[in-house]
């Protein structure tokens, strides 16, 4: 009997474990990261991303990417930029670079037209109305203060979800500034990571960087979005929150 008694005791304990994660869950279920100083590879529904000094490697599996039992479909597009002065520049540890040249590719699906919780803003919801799983990769060339130039690539991943009770989101950008003998000179690690009670407004969010990039900027999406952490142009989450440096 007494060992049948540590048996339930036990059995108990564990439940009361395995329940806690719900509430401390961090960032969004189903998409999973792995780093190092030279590789990020990111594995989300119906996409894995591998990034290294060589390039950027993506494979979307169009059956199961996002949430496809909401309905919605595949978009894709491209964006090629060019020089621009009025393009806000990465800021890093080794340097401030600007885009000489670079082409965005996107590939997203929604999976709701439900707003997002506070502490995302009614400006971001006109801006992005729609909650989704989001994969965009960049490939390109900078230029630093001095006139060198560097090859750029990144990749700006995004999965949201959202339940009646909750909304969760994870969102990553990762970058490598690479020189012309081939080494990494910046590099930027910014993981968004959401977690919002929708029933009780509670909301746990945070961004760890474990790079060598670090800028804010005022995103002017309203109270709260003047000091977001960003990469360039590029943000994480579109407001203020706790920077956590491991």
């Amino acid at each position: 009997m007494m060992g049948l008694a540590r048996i339930v005791v036990f059995a108990l304990a564990l439940a009361t474990l395995l329940a806690g994660p719900a509430s401390a869950q961090e960032g969004a279920p189903g998409f999973d990261l792995k780093e190092s100083a030279g590789r990020v590879k990111a594995n989300g529904p119906g996409f894995k991303v591998t990034l290294n000094k060589d390039g950027v490697f993506t494979h979307i599996d169009e059956e199961s990417f996002g949430i496809p039992e909401a309905g919605f479909p595949i978009q894709r597009s491209r964006l090629v930029l060019g020089p621009n002065p009025n393009r806000r520049p990465f800021i890093c540890e080794n340097g401030t670079y600007r885009i000489v040249s670079a082409v965005f590719d996107v590939t997203q699906r929604s999976s709701s037209t439900v707003p997002r919780p506070l502490p995302y803003t009614p400006a971001f919801a006109t801006a992005f109305p729609t909650i989704i799983t989001f994969v965009g990769t960049l490939e390109g060339t900078v230029v630093n203060e001095a006139g060198e130039q560097f090859r750029l690539l990144m990749t700006d991943l995004a999965h949201e979800v959202i339940t009646p009770t909750s909304f969760s989101s994870t969102a990553p950008i990762h970058a490598f500034i690479i020189d012309d003998e081939g080494r990494i000179r910046d590099r930027a690690s910014l993981v968004g990571l959401v977690n919002i009670d929708r029933t009780t407004g509670e909301a746990v969010h945070q961004i760890v960087d474990s790079g060598t990039c670090h800028q804010t900027a005022n995103l002017n999406l309203g109270p709260g979005t003047d000091q977001a952490t960003v990469f360039g142009p590029f943000f994480v989450l579109p407001f203020n929150t706790t920077v956590v440096m491991p």
